[in-house]
């Protein structure tokens, strides 16, 4: 191009080199004028995707959050499910030990008066033995025949024993 204006100013024909100039000032023009649209066409389409998938991340991110809240939902309706089913079964346990315990002292104190009675026997029986043999040592059963060898049990040792 830059030949073509060379060679008309050289053979003097100016206004044809003008017209030259003209022409391919208005071409290039047109040509960068078509390169900005399509560029600014470009870059619509591109803002346009770019805002279609963001569009479609905040789609797919409220679907997942309403899906976790739910999930957290149901999780906390089972736990708190799970929480009463365990409060219930500790009452009744609770309740069950109490039974047990209640049980447990009432055969403790029929324990403790059957050792009581034993013993009031057991008194009222060396009672008797001690004043037959104050009265008539002769006649009095010897120690070896009428009770074991070893002493009579002290009442700490017979509670001892009853609860063990």
């Amino acid at each position: 191009m830059l030949a073509l204006l060379a060679q008309a100013a050289s053979a003097a024909e100016w206004h044809d080199g003008w017209q030259l100039a003209v022409t391919t000032f208005t071409a290039l023009t047109i040509v960068v004028g078509w390169l900005h649209r399509q560029s600014k066409s470009d870059l619509k389409s591109v803002r346009d995707d770019l805002s279609a998938r963001i569009t479609d991340v905040k789609d797919n991110l409220s679907t997942r959050i309403t899906k976790v809240e739910a999930d957290i939902a149901r999780v906390e309706d089972k736990l708190s499910a799970d929480i009463a089913e365990v409060h219930t079964d500790l009452k009744a346990t609770r309740t069950e030990l109490k039974g047990d315990i209640a049980r447990a002292e009432d055969k403790l104190s029929a324990d403790i008066a059957e050792v009581g009675g034993d013993l009031k026997d057991l008194k009222d029986n060396l009672l008797v033995d001690a004043l037959k043999r104050a009265r008539n040592p002769a006649a009095a059963p010897q120690l070896s025949e009428a009770s074991p060898q070893q002493p009579p049990p002290q009442p700490k040792q017979l509670a001892e024993t009853s609860t063990g």
